[in-house]
């Protein structure tokens, strides 16, 4: 019987060791899980990454590309996407990472930028391009990328990668702009959110 209880004694010490080291495991590979996201289904659909790696879907529209004279001509002429409604139904954080998915030899700065979208009426606008009244006179044209969020692609696997920014301001609208259909054709197709 004395035998017995020294036994227990000993090895009680030892059950709790491997439970606390089983116990750590099992939270440090949980932890693992929920941060590391998933991969998206298709390519050129840039989503956002919800806290536990699930992927949330951005709102995709095809928007018109259009051109807006101002002063009657005089006062230069912009470009700029028109996007349908005020607001998009998809909110996300300012510290929310995105991720895409892209060809494998391609490289995914040269495919999306974002861009803040500026409520007009009831549409969003986001200006392409803007040139002066007198360009053909040596006027300088005025740069609209200064508004463009700043990116941080980190590569997860081959053709994949999660984008990290910086500057996305709460109370603000913005869109990625596939920056070869902008400049190619009528219409383009932008994935907007709205920041909380």
């Amino acid at each position: 019987m004395f035998d017995f209880l020294l036994l227990k004694k000993q090895t009680n010490p030892i059950m709790k060791q491997r439970t606390l080291f089983f116990a750590l495991i099992f939270l440090v590979a949980t932890a693992f899980v929920q941060t590391t996201p998933q991969i998206p289904d298709f390519k050129n659909s840039p989503m956002a990454i919800n806290e536990d790696g699930s992927l949330k879907k951005l709102e995709k529209q095809n928007a018109e590309l259009k051109t807006k004279a101002k002063g009657m001509g005089y006062g230069g002429v912009s470009t700029f996407i028109n996007i349908d409604g005020k607001t998009s139904p998809v909110r996300v954080k300012a510290t929310t990472d995105f991720i895409l998915k892209v060809d494998a030899e391609t490289d995914p700065e040269t495919v999306f930028y974002i861009s803040p979208a500026k409520e007009v009426g009831k549409t969003r606008e986001i200006e392409m391009t803007r040139v002066s009244a007198f360009a053909a006179y040596g006027a300088k044209t005025k740069s609209v990328k200064k508004d463009d969020i700043p990116m941080e692609f980190v590569k997860i696997q081959d053709g994949v990668y999660r984008i990290k920014c910086t500057g996305l301001t709460p109370g603000t609208e913005y869109a990625f702009v596939n920056a070869t259909q902008g400049a190619s054709g009528s219409s383009s197709t932008v994935f907007c959110f709205g920041v909380d």
